[in-house]
């Protein structure tokens, strides 16, 4: 299987997801979406990519990015879990 290449949600760049951090959004049984720091890369669902640097990430925040490409609202704590990495 070849290396598929991503596309960071802050500077639509396109990178090696080894570059990237994930977010995913998972929907349970009862309907409800849930968005997940996955800093493993082994959650399922639809996922988003950003650069692994704090200015795509706030560019990827200002713009609304995550919330466009995964259509769910995002909270804060994941913005913060990203710029912890």
């Amino acid at each position: 299987m070849k290396n598929r290449l991503r596309t960071c949600v802050g500077c639509r760049g396109k990178f090696n997801r080894d570059a990237l951090l994930k977010v995913v959004r998972i929907i349970g049984d009862d309907g409800v979406k849930t968005i997940k720091f996955d800093p493993e890369v082994k959650l399922q669902g639809r996922g988003a990519w950003v650069c692994a640097n704090k200015e795509c990430i706030d560019k990827a925040k200002k713009s609304k990015a995550f919330e466009r490409a995964l259509k769910a609202r995002i909270e804060e704590n994941i913005y913060e879990d990203l710029l912890c990495v």
